[in-house]
């Protein structure tokens, strides 16, 4: 721009080597930019160097007179937009989470943004009869790949707040689009002159953005509590500029289309990695609180449930007499086939809404909310093992059970007693034992070493 200043005459030394040797170095900043992690800093310095070829070429053609062919010079300005963006996107990931969802959320969000800016930034550089398609697509892919960028950092600054560097990279962009908005419209009307101060608008943009990298980012994530009802907006405002197109084509630009078109596409990838993930989450839960041998409720759950027990609610533990011996004497198979049989049988007896879990070994745990007669209960497990098990490899096996009950009364340590009263069931030989009527004589009861 001083040069411009003292000499105003287009010339070779200031519009082509001075002009693109800044933003050369521009790019080279952000390659040597070490504050900012390389899957960010290399695709923004291949942005910034792609346009600079661009830039040169363009330059070259417009002052010398063996002009070199226009499509390199096109293809650079057009690989622009996707490194540019590609770098930018990878600040929107989580890299602690790597969640996939928040990425598709906040991809979804800048290009609803597009859509809306989109119209305007194409309405005021509509595009003059006479133009080849070729000439067209790019009057029409250079505003939209603009708002793109700027709705972008947008999102940016929404997941990870407004610090120096997100503040830097939207003036930048924000420049960069007002800049090509100004050069469409007065390449539109035929005002616009080479090496005018609208061409040090690039510079300073591309140098803005190259000093952005060099800046300090919040390390700081924000949770998603907006994104989803965000999300849904940008795909209901996209959704409706699409219906506006089809009824009324004549009313909005049709290059809005594409940030629109992309939006809901995205949508419906985000809503079906959604409900996979959702699946998957169940899957991952159901697993983690049930016994993977017998189907039921594992420890873990039954001691989570334990932790909402209310006054009147009855815990009761089983654990089967002369397990060991059949483990022992017929191998694994034939013991975790009657660890599968007795909890088929015993989930039969109760009712569906209790929680009925494997606590490890040969002990099972039944949670009986809502009160009921734990007589009545205690003996229909003493009935389920009064006729014999069928086991595949060894035949007719009688096994029994010893269980403990404990109601909850408010003293706490529910499980502990109705543990020391099963163990007081296996140390007399009776099949059930009561807390109620071993409370006096707890003093003298101490947990086993081996159950079975």
């Amino acid at each position: 721009m001083g040069v411009r200043l003292v000499n105003p005459e287009i010339s070779v030394i200031g519009d082509l080597l001075l002009f693109n040797l800044v933003a050369l170095l521009a790019s080279i900043s952000v390659f040597a930019a070490r504050k900012t992690a390389s899957s960010t800093r290399i695709p923004i310095a291949l942005a910034i160097l792609a346009w600079t070829s661009g830039s040169t070429i363009s330059s070259w053609n417009a002052l010398m007179e063996n002009p070199l062919p226009e499509w390199p010079s096109d293809l650079g300005y057009l690989l622009f937009y996707p490194l540019l963006f590609f770098g930018l996107v990878s600040a929107l990931k989580d890299p602690r989470s790597g969640n996939h969802i928040q990425l598709l959320d906040s991809l979804i969000i800048a290009l609803g943004i597009s859509s809306l800016l989109s119209i305007i930034a194409l309405t005021a550089t509509a595009a003059e009869l006479g133009l080849s398609d070729y000439e067209l697509f790019l009057k029409n892919f250079y505003p939209i790949a603009d708002v793109l960028l700027v709705a972008t950092v947008l999102v940016i600054i929404i997941r990870s707040g407004l610090d120096t560097r997100n503040l830097v990279t939207f003036v930048a962009l924000a420049l960069f689009t007002l800049i090509d908005i100004l050069f469409l419209i007065q390449s539109s009307s035929g005002s616009y002159r080479f090496g005018s101060l609208i061409d040090s608008g690039w510079l300073i943009a591309l140098i803005l953005l190259a000093d952005s990298q060099w800046q300090r980012t919040s390390e700081r994530i924000k949770g998603s509590s907006h994104p989803l009802f965000a999300t849904v907006i940008a795909a209901v405002g996209s959704g409706l500029i699409i219906a506006i197109e089809i009824l009324r084509p004549e009313r909005l630009p049709s290059g809005a289309m594409i940030p629109a078109f992309a939006t809901l596409t995205l949508a419906f990838v985000r809503m079906s990695l959604a409900l996979i993930e959702a699946q998957r989450l169940n899957e991952v839960t159901i697993l983690a609180t049930t016994d993977e041998l017998t189907g039921l409720a594992n420890r873990r759950k039954f001691i989570a449930e334990l932790a909402t027990v209310e006054r009147g609610d009855i815990v009761i533990l089983i654990d089967l007499n002369g397990f060991k011996p059949i483990n022992d004497n017929y191998g694994h198979g034939a013991g975790d086939e009657l660890l599968r049989q007795a909890a088929l049988r015993l989930s039969r007896t109760f009712d569906r809404d209790w929680t009925f879990a494997r606590l490890g070994g040969d002990e099972f745990g039944l949670l009986v909310r809502g009160g009921g007669s734990k007589e009545e209960i205690a003996n229909s497990i003493v009935a389920a093992f009064s006729y014999p098990f069928q086991l595949t490899a060894v035949g007719e096996m009688r096994i029994s059970a010893s269980i403990g009950v404990a109601e909850e009364d408010g003293k706490g340590e529910l499980l502990k007693r109705a543990d020391l009263a099963m163990y007081s069931a296996k140390r007399s030989g009776q099949s059930i034992a009561y807390w109620s009527h071993l409370a006096l004589d707890a003093t003298n009861l101490s947990p086993l070493t081996d159950r079975r």
